[in-house]
């Protein structure tokens, strides 16, 4: 064996055992998380989500699906729209989401009053809405990083819930389509807001008016089957003007 050969060998080797530390160390760390996260009782997640809602100036004009320790008997995935989206041609109506070879999404009378997706219930939480400094615009705020640094008192509610990783267990809570603290906006299950895109904006537009769809659901792939779409997220866009007419695509890594 060569000096050469030897000398990389042995920085593959260390190479290896590092990248292995650190997936040791992100691992306990998650599993950390989800064990606070599943051990909350159902007044400290309450508290905590009424906090971040309590974060908007603005009147919300979208939700972002929230992890509960709650099951359901429900086997279909159903969403209900909440009624407080002021304009919004759908709100009070259940969207059922089905996965066959590709998800379909379709509206349904279903008497429920939370979101139930693969045997779980979720909450909805208002997404904090503000008006930009520089340009005076309205802007919805998804990153749980900034809710965190910008109320003490919502830190100190997740530090009751996971003393060491408040912040993390924010992201862990209100990115539902993954099992993880690292905040990605795909892995976040919306209604109404904006969406957030895999690959390129792919906005359908109306076939009545042409205009550009606004966005009525989306959910990563998790929620609706882990196994089969865990690559993919999902999107429902309808038409303001025309309420009856939908469009719905998929996405995937």
């Amino acid at each position: 064996m060569s000096p050469l050969f030897t000398f990389v060998l042995l920085v593959v080797s260390a190479a290896v055992a590092v990248l292995a530390a650190v997936l040791v160390r992100f691992n306990r760390k998650r599993l950390h998380i989800a064990r606070c996260a599943a051990s909350a009782a159902p007044e400290q997640l309450e508290r905590i989500y009424a906090l971040v809602e309590s974060l908007g100036t603005l009147p919300a004009n979208g939700h972002v699906l929230a992890r509960t320790n709650q099951r359901t008997g429900e086997s279909r995935c159903l969403v209900p729209v909440p009624m407080d989206l002021a304009g919004f041609p759908w709100a009070g109506k259940v969207i059922e989401a089905t996965a066959g070879k590709d998800v379909q999404f379709r509206f349904v009378d279903a008497a429920v009053s939370a979101p139930a997706l693969a045997g779980q219930l979720y909450r909805a939480v208002r997404v904090p809405r503000h008006l930009t400094k520089k340009s005076a615009k309205e802007r919805n705020s998804f990153d749980p990083a900034r809710h965190v640094a910008s109320s003490a008192e919502l830190r100190a509610a997740l530090a009751q819930v996971c003393p060491k990783y408040p912040a993390e267990l924010l992201v862990y809570l209100l990115c539902a389509g993954r099992n993880s603290f690292e905040f990605e906006p795909v892995d976040q299950a919306r209604i109404g807001s904006s969406p957030a895109w895999v690959q390129d904006p792919a906005y359908p537009s109306c076939p009545e008016c042409r205009a550009r769809m606004v966005l009525v659901l989306q959910l990563p792939g998790t929620l609706i089957d882990r196994k089969a779409f865990h690559r993919g997220t999902f999107y429902l866009f309808g038409c303001t003007a025309h309420p009856d007419q939908t469009r719905s695509l998929g996405q995937f890594t």
